[in-house]
């Protein structure tokens, strides 16, 4: 709606600016022609720049200021107070607009009715009278130039003066368009600024759209999750309500016979006493019995070390008794051997068949001697 509103304001400015170009040949002087003319360039311009302005001129763009303002502020009336502010400011500047276009258009006709008057006198094509000063009035021929009359010295302070007011009035409008453009460039700007808020919107719509959905779809599973806790915990009702009413009819059959379940818990009671009487003692019985065996074992142990001892005693005399037999047996053979040399000389002298080392029994690391088996063959 703004862009559409600042479209029609800059419409309706350039239909109070047309007139111009469509009068500017009927003018009277050329000062006033090239105002005009460059007025028209520049609207010109400016009107090739906005493809929404290339529209035909209409008798709606002549309607008073007033009537325009309230179609704008119609249109505006939801905007912001920024926004209305601007609109207000270019309203301003097509009243100005407007203004500047009926003084041209009285000067315009101001003009025309002089030209009409002074069409005996003899004008240039271009609109301008030429005056030579005093030093430079004589001609080659010798003939001056007639002095200049009261009405055309008026006309000439008129035709300056209006070049004035012309000039004035053009850069008035040079203005007024100048902020009219900053005015639409900035309304641009903030537009698309709005627009692209719009699609950030947009997207956080669908975003929020989106987790709605995800949201939706995991309230329905909660929903079922609740029918199905809700049918399971009517079944537990049920289930309670029964447990109770047989609870019920428990207690008042222990009511009616309350006595005998009486006296039989005491009796059970008692039992339990003395049952755990007799659990005590055979826990007493039972450690002192775990502590005996347990000195038993230790005891047997120990008596296994001496015995270990002893055998390894035991196996060292016996190598000993092995090596002083040894000893002797050799000994024995060495006497047999010198006894034998006094024999006659036909007797065989013996003959060593093999020897070998014996090895201890024991672990003990003791050092052996040499050992020798000796046979004798006669």
């Amino acid at each position: 709606m703004d862009m559409r509103t600042r479209g029609l304001c800059h419409e309706r400015a350039l239909d109070s600016t047309r007139p111009l170009t469509e009068s500017q040949h009927s003018t009277s002087t050329r000062p006033a022609r090239e105002r005009c003319g460059r007025l028209t360039i520049t609207l010109c311009n400016d009107k090739s720049k906005l493809p929404s302005e290339n529209r035909q001129w209409r008798p709606e763009s002549l309607r008073p200021a007033s009537e325009q303002t309230e179609v704008i502020k119609v249109y505006l009336k939801k905007h912001s107070q920024k926004e209305q502010k601007s609109v207000k400011m270019l309203t301003d500047e097509v009243s100005q607009i407007q203004e500047v276009r009926y003084c041209l258009k009285s000067l315009r006709e101001q003009m025309a009715a002089r030209h009409n008057n002074n069409n005996n006198n003899k004008i240039p094509t271009n609109g301008y009278k030429h005056y030579l000063p005093s030093s430079q009035g004589v001609i080659m021929n010798g003939n001056a130039d007639p002095p200049l009359t009261e009405e055309e010295e008026n006309e000439e302070d008129e035709c300056v003066r209006l070049r004035e007011v012309t000039r004035r009035l053009y850069a008035q409008l040079q203005g007024a368009e100048r902020r009219h453009q900053e005015e639409r460039e900035r309304l641009q700007a903030s537009a698309e600024e709005w627009h692209q808020r719009v699609e950030e919107q947009a997207t956080r719509l669908r975003e929020a759209e989106e987790e709605a959905s995800a949201r939706g779809q995991q309230v329905q599973e909660l929903q079922r999750l609740l029918g199905s806790m809700e049918v399971e915990n009517s079944s537990l009702r049920d289930k309670m309500a029964a447990k109770e009413t047989e609870l019920k009819g428990l207690k008042e059959q222990r009511e009616e016979g309350g006595q005998a379940e009486q006296q039989r818990s005491e009796e059970l009671e008692k039992e339990l006493a003395t049952l755990k009487q007799k659990i005590h003692h055979l826990d007493d019985m039972l450690k002192s019995q775990q502590r005996k065996v347990r000195h038993m074992i230790e005891q047997l142990q120990n008596s296994r070390t001496v015995i270990q001892e002893r055998d390894r005693h035991i196996g060292d005399l016996e190598e000993k008794i092995a090596f002083l037999e040894a000893e002797n047996c050799e000994m024995r053979d060495k006497m047999e051997f010198l006894l034998g040399d006094k024999k006659p000389q036909t007797q065989q002298s013996p003959q060593v068949v093999y020897s070998k080392p014996l090895t201890p029994t024991s672990h003990a690391n003791k050092s052996l001697p040499f050992i020798k088996v000796i046979e004798i063959k006669s």
